[in-house]
């Protein structure tokens, strides 16, 4: 399984968001821009998380968009499935049943742990903790060209 380039952007995407004053909104075309993702591939991806309601939109001239609930209440987990769908390591691990051997197939215990620790650290991690993390990061990198 691997994430899409769809649902990574709209990780940085909403990263973006998540680190600019709450109150106001922003162009798709500004964080396209510092994000360096394509305008029109982010218009699409924030139509689905508007739609999931992970971010709210406006139109006009001071249209755009912005979280549509707090950060820290927004899960990496949600942004992803709102974006590509469920998650899943393996197809069998899609629905319950859609393999006839899971109860005693060795391989699908392994995929189904794998998947439920997975499942728990995209839970576990909101938007608010990443954007604590990339402040941390740029402070570093700061403290790292000032003892040049």
């Amino acid at each position: 399984m691997q994430i899409t380039r769809s649902g990574e952007y709209g990780l940085r995407g909403v990263l973006f968001l998540a680190r600019r004053p709450s109150e106001g909104f922003v162009l798709v075309s500004e964080i396209s821009k510092y994000q360096h993702i394509p305008e029109t591939f982010l218009a699409k991806i924030f139509q689905r998380l508007s739609k999931a309601g992970l971010l709210r939109s406006s139109r006009g001239s001071k249209g755009g968009f912005s979280l549509g609930k707090p950060a820290g209440s927004i899960t990496m987990r949600e942004v992803i499935e709102a974006i590509d769908g469920p998650i899943a390591l393996n197809r069998c691990l899609r629905r319950e049943g859609e393999c006839d051997e899971e109860e005693l197939c060795p391989i699908y215990q392994v995929w189904s742990k794998a998947q439920q620790q997975l499942l728990e650290i995209l839970d576990g991690t909101t938007v608010e903790d990443l954007a604590r993390q990339m402040v941390r990061i740029e402070k570093k990198r700061r403290e790292e060209v000032r003892h040049r």
